[in-house]
């Protein structure tokens, strides 16, 4: 019965929180003085309307859903992990550095390059998580913070001594072509990326539900204070999540190198992990709803260029509507965890 209750307040999120987009979209058009039946149409055309389209649709998905689960993870801990965005970096950097260096058959140099962006992210999420398991650090504070480091870290490092000589900007040395990720799309940039996300999904959902580890992380989050008394270490579980968390963002900036650059730049997120926050409190913090808001918000970002040209909406909007999601689930998680605490 809670199974079956939970589903159902998972779909209410999402359809909730799609019709919200849905109406600031049409009062965005409305506003801009453009056919809100026009508008749409290009939304989904751009997003939907082809081979390509859609390749790139599942790729902005992709991007997407490993730093949304990595967050998903923590927040199912109860804490609030915003350095999905710096962990993504530094993954994608050590997948660069490795796969420009290492001198082995294919699967095993992308098996490399993934797991090092994954130890890499890992051990960045894992800094916050000793923050607050030895000092009581605020988590928001110390991954926010930590985005700035692995910002201006990443930056140094690919403008100096990772730097590919022939390059003309600040990127690593660029991944042989066996390297690679395969594609799953012929002509597009989508790559097996998309399902390994799903598998890491999946596997999600398998360990919050069916383990132990599961069961003590939600406990942290739902109920500190009893999980505490029967003898759930809150420390070590703080430096767990927020190191699983940091390793399934880094794991996803690795895939973005392996499968779409082929090399590390600066230019590699154009903030997935910020965005991400908004697709992991959209699918309610469960798995299997955030595989569909990372569809969602993948067509939001594919098809935003589209509605610009046809309805004159400035592609921006679609991030601030996107906060504004965000501020009012927000809102709603707070609401019903106030009155979950006064019943």
């Amino acid at each position: 019965m809670k199974s079956l209750m939970d589903r159902a307040r998972g779909a209410r999120g999402a359809l909730g929180a799609l019709a919200i987009a849905l109406v600031l979209i049409t009062a965005a058009m409305l506003v801009a003085g453009a056919s809100p039946i026009d508008g749409f149409a290009a939304l989904f055309a751009g997003a939907l309307g082809g081979t390509h389209q859609l390749g790139e649709t599942l790729v902005q998905a992709t991007a997407l859903l490993f730093p949304a689960l990595g967050i998903a993870l923590a927040f199912r801990a109860g804490l609030f992990n915003i350095g999905a965005e710096g962990q993504l970096l530094v993954g994608g950097l050590a997948a660069g550095a490795l796969g420009a260096n290492v001198h082995l058959a294919p699967a095993l140099a992308a098996v490399i390059m993934l797991g090092g962006g994954a130890l890499a992210g890992g051990v960045w999420g894992g800094i916050a998580g000793w923050l607050k398991a030895r000092f009581g650090a605020n988590e928001i504070i110390a991954t926010l913070m930590l985005n700035f480091i692995a910002a201006s870290l990443t930056g140094y490092l690919v403008a100096g001594p990772l730097k590919s000589s022939p390059a003309g900007g600040p990127e690593t040395a660029p991944l042989a072509h066996a390297y690679w990720l395969p594609v799953l799309l012929p002509y597009t940039r989508l790559s097996i990326a998309l399902l390994i996300a799903l598998a890491i999904a999946a596997l999600l959902h398998v360990v919050l539900t069916r383990t132990v580890f599961g069961y003590e992380l939600r406990a942290i989050g739902e109920a500190p204070e009893a999980a505490r008394r029967a003898g759930i270490s809150l420390q070590r579980m703080a430096l767990l999540a927020l190191a699983s968390s940091g390793a399934i963002a880094g794991l996803g900036g690795a895939s973005i190198v392996a499968g779409e650059l082929h090399r590390f730049n600066t230019q590699l997120s154009p903030g997935y992990g910020y965005t991400a926050i908004a697709v992991a409190l959209v699918g309610d913090l469960d798995a299997r709803w955030i595989c569909v808001a990372a569809f969602a918000f993948g067509i939001l970002e594919t098809g935003g260029l589209a509605m610009q040209a046809v309805a004159n909406i400035p592609k921006d909007a679609i991030h601030v509507i996107e906060g504004v999601i965000v501020v009012l689930l927000a809102a709603r998680r707070y609401v019903a965890a106030r009155a979950a605490i006064a019943s």
